[in-house]
């Protein structure tokens, strides 16, 4: 409802990425504009996109059959994955999810919901690249990023359309992946091979020309706090070679 209101109910050059797992998500998105369609409050379904790892996609496979008729689901045996709330191989929504896809599809007059594939490597540089403009999306939110550039290259996407990213939730909540890119400790099944430029460790700041740092229950004051915050602030704007303006 709020993404609809967000738009003033105007949802005809919308596109909603959404990563799918057990297929939660998506169908409930799926079920809620159906709603809306049906009592006026929307007069144009807005196109859905689904986004699977190569890891653990069986959602995508299954919509890889393009005659309806010949589709069989078949469950996949997944693999290490950072977008591991989505690391399912036999979704628990997926009757629901075909159901749905049929009824939206239908109603829209065309086709809108589409289902894409990526590599762990995309999902991990989309999220990296998203939280350098702030602490904003978990690796499932980085497969929704890897998914949107993926429909793009398939030309999926218009340049004339909104794209909204179903972030799922905040950074903190899969941080181990981070970390496990800034320290080079991915093993060989996660296919993923870090990229010095999207490194972005933690640098440790204790400038020489401060005598006194506060501790544990003792904190600075006066004089003694003013020349720490100075020569941390100073130390800082060296490291990131700031200048005076």
């Amino acid at each position: 409802y709020e993404l609809a209101q967000d738009f003033d109910y105007e949802l005809a050059n919308k596109v909603i990425v959404v990563p799918v797992g057990n297929a939660g998500n998506i169908t409930a998105i799926m079920n809620g504009m159906l709603k809306f369609w049906a009592v006026g409050v929307i007069h144009s379904l807005p196109k859905i996109i689904g986004v699977q790892s190569e890891h653990a996609d069986p959602v995508f496979q299954y919509y890889q059959e393009a005659d309806e008729a010949k589709r069989i689901f078949k469950p996949v045996a997944v693999q290490p994955s950072v977008a591991q709330a989505a690391m399912i191989g036999n979704p628990v929504s997926m009757p629901r999810v075909i159901e749905l896809v049929k009824e939206y599809d239908k109603i829209a007059g065309k086709k809108r919901v589409f289902f894409v594939q990526v590599k762990e490597q995309e999902i991990m540089e989309a999220m990296l690249i998203a939280n350098r403009n702030g602490n904003i999306v978990c690796t499932q939110g980085g497969e929704s990023m890897a998914g949107l550039k993926e429909a793009m290259k398939q030309n999926l996407i218009a340049a004339k359309e909104i794209a909204i990213l179903n972030s799922t939730a905040h950074m903190l909540k899969f941080m181990n992946f981070q970390e496990m890119y800034f320290q080079n400790q991915f093993t060989a099944d996660f296919k993923i091979t870090p990229k010095p430029e999207l490194q972005n460790r933690p640098l440790s700041v204790r400038p020489q020309s401060v005598k006194k740092f506060p501790e544990p229950n003792q904190p600075l004051q006066g004089e003694e706090f003013r020349l720490f915050v100075q020569g941390t602030a100073d130390e800082i704007a060296k490291t990131l070679n700031l200048q005076k303006r």
